[in-house]
């Protein structure tokens, strides 16, 4: 048992301990933000630098004309400056030396102050906290970059941007939509209530709970970059042979895509353990709040979804820094192969961001209706039916590609099979509604809205998932509007 010597210091009885912590360091010795800044700086730096070597006899395939190979490995050596500068792996070299993590813990200056929220920490409300702040800032600037699409389409005649930057905004406009908004609701409500509503006192892997969060501003940073280095031009999807050709903004897109995947696995594989093993005595799974129901589905499509984002990813930066060619098809790759892994991820996606939704809205009902949730198991059964056919509708963003039309039937059919699920936990919510004592609060009216704009999304689905109407929408501003409402 450690005894208290003076403020920031303790010392163990029977004299010294090799893992006796010594005195708390102030803030601005500790690992934290600025000195992560300072490392990923000089990884890029040093990373462009060794790239620059190995560029100077390397041959390039003959798919673009740009110099990838300096910004990945910058990027690369970037994100272990980044990690490092936290402090991410100080315990590990801790533990190497023989000593316990949680002197080193201690030593860090633990949990205290305003400063924890700017540091590698452990606690999960934390977590949650610096998430909520995080997708804020993420949600705003994709905001920025929508409100400067609507201004350049005031008017056709009078230009704001040019082409080629309007084309750069809407790419990133959709991109962080798309790649940072993945999380916006498990990583700040699933990391800070989850654990507190299953009853247990942290999550399962907090080490990895705070990795995730610490990978999305670098994502985000590495996103923006890809202005500076002349943007992309291929939209938010990267299709190739686009994307093969484009220049080395494309780099940051997929490296910053892939890093979010990476995040997404975590939170998602993490949030998944907790559920399962650490529940408290007596919560059965007939008794999870439904929140975390949505919050489970969400996790396992997660888990199982974003491996295949990773892959085609860094399969893309590959053939653009290795010299393979999974997607160039005058070398013998394909690219239907990048539409199906993207896609394979991108309509689970849809779902990652929706489930949780539900799981908020049907978790309010019974509190501003005064009444139980009505049917709880079957909005349970909802939420598991999502999850599972969620993986199986992917090809339905293909029935314009060209790809084998044999395959539509089965598409089309599984497409509209989802909407079982989904008016499954529709229904609980309109039984829940009905014959209530509702109370119109600022929350209650959230979920009535909720309700409404994902009843035009759903309904709007129904037609793009017919393979005739979606040869005529295909593109169009119908498109555009199912996929905002949904």
């Amino acid at each position: 048992m450690a005894i208290e010597t003076e403020p920031g210091t303790t010392q163990q009885p029977g004299g010294a301990d090799p893992g006796t912590p010594g005195p708390v360091r102030a803030w601005w010795q500790r690992p934290a933000i600025h000195t992560a800044v300072l490392g990923a700086v000089v990884g890029y730096a040093v990373g462009h630098w060794i790239g620059n070597i190995f560029s100077a006899n390397y041959q390039q395939l003959p798919l673009s004309d740009s110099n990838d190979l300096p910004v990945v490995l910058g990027f690369l050596l970037m994100v272990i400056g980044w990690l490092a500068g936290l402090g991410v792996f100080n315990g590990l070299f801790h533990q190497m030396r023989g000593r316990r993590l949680e002197d080193y813990e201690l030593r860090a200056g633990g949990d205290q102050g305003l400063a924890r929220y700017f540091r590698y920490t452990h606690g999960h409300k934390v977590v949650g906290i610096q998430y909520l702040v995080g997708m804020v800032i993420y949600f705003c600037t994709a905001g920025l970059f929508a409100m400067a699409i609507r201004t350049e389409l005031l008017s056709p005649v009078h230009h704001v941007f040019s082409s080629s930057t309007y084309v750069e905004i809407v790419g990133e406009h959709g991109t962080m939509m798309m790649m940072l908004m993945t999380s916006v609701i498990l990583g700040p409500f699933g990391n800070y209530l989850v654990p507190l509503m299953i009853g247990s006192k942290r999550v399962a892997f907090p080490r990895l709970e705070a990795l995730s969060f610490w990978l999305t501003p670098l994502a985000f940073l590495i996103l923006l970059s890809a202005i500076l280095l002349g943007g992309f031009h291929m939209g938010w999807t990267g299709y190739p042979s686009l994307s093969v050709q484009d220049g080395v903004g494309v780099d940051a897109y997929a490296f910053a895509f892939g890093l979010m995947g990476i995040s997404l696995i975590l939170v998602g594989f993490n949030l998944l353990v907790t559920v399962i093993c650490y529940r408290a005595p007596g919560m059965r799974w007939s008794r999870l709040p439904i929140f975390v129901w949505g919050i489970l589905g969400t996790a396992v499509m997660m888990t199982l979804a974003a491996p295949i984002l990773v892959g085609g990813m860094y399969m893309l930066l590959l053939d653009r820094t290795a010299q393979t060619a999974f997607f160039a098809p005058r070398l013998g790759g394909s690219t239907y192969l990048y539409q199906d892994l993207f896609w394979f991820f991108g309509h689970p996606e849809v779902y990652i961001l929706a489930l949780p939704g539900f799981g908020i809205v049907l978790e309010l009902l019974p509190v501003f209706t005064r009444k139980p949730l009505f049917a709880y198991k079957v909005g349970a059964a909802g939420m598991i039916g999502v999850t599972l056919l969620s993986f199986f509708v992917w090809q339905h963003h293909l029935f314009m590609s060209g790809i084998n039309p044999d395959m539509r039937p089965l598409f089309m059919l599984t497409t509209e099979l989802i909407s079982i699920p989904t008016g499954f936990i529709f229904l609980v919510g309109m039984g829940t509604l009905w014959k209530a004592k509702i109370r119109f609060t600022v929350p209650m009216l959230f979920c009535l809205a909720f309700f409404f704009n994902f009843l035009i999304g759903g309904v709007t689905g129904v037609f793009l998932s017919d393979v005739p109407a979606d040869t005529t929408e295909h593109g169009s501003f119908f498109v555009m509007a199912h996929f905002h409402y949904t």
